[in-house]
């Protein structure tokens, strides 16, 4: 999916919270997610993952198209700066 599409779906999801909505978003971010946690914690994945999706809404409710960071880039530091927080516990 392009990445201006992709924003507009979130943008979608933003103002109306629709879940079939939410879904698309997920479905098309979360190899990004993934990736992460391959990076991360092998031996903590099923964890990170199950608390990564739990998370996904109100993570992809803070990304703002306008500021022109890439999706990938804000995926990436948000999640990174989560699932540390997962890893020592305080999360």
């Amino acid at each position: 999916m392009a990445e201006k599409d992709l924003a507009k779906l979130i943008e979608q999801y933003q103002h109306t919270g629709g879940q079939q909505v939410l879904e698309a978003v997920r479905d098309a971010c979360w190899p990004v997610v993934e990736a992460l946690i391959s990076e991360l914690a092998e031996d903590s994945a099923d964890v990170l993952r199950e608390k990564g999706r739990d998370r996904f809404p109100f993570i992809i409710g803070k990304y703002q198209t306008a500021a022109g960071l890439p999706l990938e880039t804000f995926l990436r530091n948000t999640y990174r700066f989560y699932f540390q927080q997962v890893l020592k516990g305080e999360a």
